[in-house]
């Protein structure tokens, strides 16, 4: 057993538990590096080490808002599915339309099971014209997927693609990448992807991102260059206030991206998450939970995700689920809160009842400190700015 350790914050009242590195959890490609540049805390996500943060959390919020942060997101593991039928069988697996996904190109796919259950969210990058990778949230989607391979009748191979993510995040990434990448780099477009190399070490390189800002996402396949690779980038990085951190809670919730095992599970559909665009219910090709999601589209939904504002003194950071109640009844749950700085309030999603779902509806929270109030708005609280 690795002998290091690190403490973590548990529940509400700011407990801290000390957690041993277990062999059986991996170390990615730049677990070392974070070590040495910081990190401040690790968790456990697609049963691989994630670093949590780096500095303050306020500050690294306005290190991504104001400048760029380099963020080992190592617990995004990529499903590679190749072979002849690789198309065929992606589209099984997400209601959204893959027919014109070109190769190149990256999609935003939920991933439905049979009763149209969100089971995962994760971005597809297309390689080529039968590879793709689907870069997964925290859910064993090879395992599920496998099982879908067994009965498909198509003809496809699937495994881990065994490559390390480091999100570059913020509005300098534009520059600090093009100055290490090529200027080339400009004008790689919105959810398109790339190759480059670093030193002669070859990368993927996709205009994405899970912080609201601007930014892209370097896919490492030698593990063992992870240490020379992360150095490499803040040192290239240096001019440009590149500092090790975290895309912020803080600005995803501002930015209305949802987070898989908090705003969404397996008891969401699509159309309840504000996802409804992404499916594809006239498409001929088949999915899992195409039925399903055609009966839910007829006879529409009863609950919806919202943004809360949340009054009162400064909550902590939370994604444990919250009751929301209406005039004294429980009608929904609040899901991720956070305290947005430039906004000086806290804010929050959740799923209400659809008739509790209109701006300006007010809900109580049951926090674990007592009842707060808190008021419907239209999402995002703060707009975002990958696309500038």
């Amino acid at each position: 057993m690795d002998e290091g350790r690190f403490t973590s914050s548990v529940g509400h009242v700011g407990a801290t538990a000390v957690m041993p590195f277990q062999p059986r959890i991996r170390k990615s490609a730049y677990f070392n590096a974070a070590r040495r540049h910081g990190c401040k805390a690790f968790t456990v996500y697609n049963r691989t080490y994630i670093s949590l943060g780096f500095d303050d959390p306020e500050a690294e919020y306005w290190q991504v808002i104001r400048e760029v942060a380099l963020w080992p997101a190592a617990g995004q593991r990529q499903m590679e599915i190749s072979g002849r039928d690789a198309l065929a069988f992606t589209q099984l697996l997400t209601p959204r339309r893959l027919a014109e996904c070109a190769v190149g190109q990256c999609k935003y796919v939920p991933m439905t099971d049979e009763a149209g259950g969100v089971i995962n969210d994760p971005v597809l990058l297309r390689l080529a014209e039968d590879r793709f990778w689907l870069s997964a949230s925290d859910s064993d989607i090879l395992l599920w997927a496998k099982g879908v391979a067994v009965h498909s009748g198509l003809e496809v191979a699937l495994r881990d693609a065994n490559v390390t993510v480091a999100q570059i995040q913020g509005p300098k990434s534009v520059e600090l990448m093009a100055a290490i990448f090529g200027p080339e780099l400009r004008q790689l477009g919105y959810y398109r992807l790339t190759e480059g190399e670093l030193d002669g070490i070859p990368l993927v390189i996709s205009r994405t991102g899970w912080s609201g800002e601007r930014g892209y996402e370097l896919y490492l396949g030698d593990a063992a260059q992870g240490d020379r690779v992360f150095d490499r980038l803040l040192e290239l990085g240096e001019r440009f206030g590149l500092r090790p951190g975290s895309t912020s809670q803080m600005r995803r919730i501002e930015a209305g991206l949802l987070s898989f095992g908090a705003d969404m599970t397996g008891e969401e559909n699509p159309f309840e998450l504000g996802l409804g665009r992404l499916v594809d219910l006239e498409q001929e090709a088949d999915f899992i939970g195409k039925a399903a999601l055609a009966r839910i589209a007829r006879q529409g939904v009863r609950r919806r995700l919202v943004g809360l504002r949340v009054e009162g003194a400064r909550l902590a950071p939370n994604i444990e689920p919250w009751p929301l109640a209406c005039g004294g009844k429980e009608v929904g749950r609040l899901t991720s809160l956070a305290w947005s700085p430039r906004l000086e309030c806290n804010i929050a999603l959740g799923m209400t009842g659809l008739d509790h779902a209109r701006p300006g509806t007010r809900h109580e929270v049951a926090t674990p400190d007592g009842a707060v109030a808190a008021t419907v708005q239209e999402l995002p609280f703060v707009p975002r700015r990958q696309t500038g």
